[in-house]
């Protein structure tokens, strides 16, 4: 009886171990799986888009919109009534407060040249900190993407 008494503290014991030891692993899976979610390459394309409710019907509306063309050129289009708010692609805050103004929704979109990947969401701070041309690594999650350091 003396052994299985010792038996049952030492499972005790071990049990809280397992358990830490499975939400570590499980932890690891989930930022190795995220990672692994994330392709590198060059900014090829930045976008903005405002979202209209109308009557019940979404309207999207493009605001801004810069793409890297095959010889290094780069071809922008900007909404009328946004030209000289959007200065080299930056939206400042107070322009993004006047678009939250407008809009049910503003989006901002990076896309990237890595074989698979899409042109997700990301963060206004994300969006003006990507230049195009430059190498990036976006993340992929659930809502967008995070844009992380190309050279990880």
């Amino acid at each position: 009886m003396a052994g299985g008494a010792a038996t049952a503290v030492t499972r005790s014991r071990r049990a809280p171990l397992k358990a830490v030891a499975g939400a570590g692993a499980t932890v690891g899976v989930g930022y190795g799986g995220s990672f692994a979610a994330s392709g590198r390459g060059r900014a090829l394309v930045r976008h903005v888009s405002g979202h209209l409710v109308d009557g019940g019907t979404l309207r999207i509306v493009d605001i801004y919109h810069e793409e890297l063309n095959r010889d290094g050129t780069a071809d922008r289009r900007v909404r009328d009534g946004y030209r000289g708010r959007i200065d080299e692609g930056i939206v400042s805050t107070d322009l993004h407060r006047d678009l939250f103004d407008r809009f049910a929704a503003v989006r901002y979109y990076l896309g990237h040249d890595c074989p698979g990947c899409s042109a997700p969401a990301v963060s206004r701070r994300e969006f003006n900190g990507v230049a195009l041309d430059e190498s990036v690594r976006l993340v992929y999650h659930d809502d967008g993407a995070t844009v992380v350091p190309a050279p990880l």
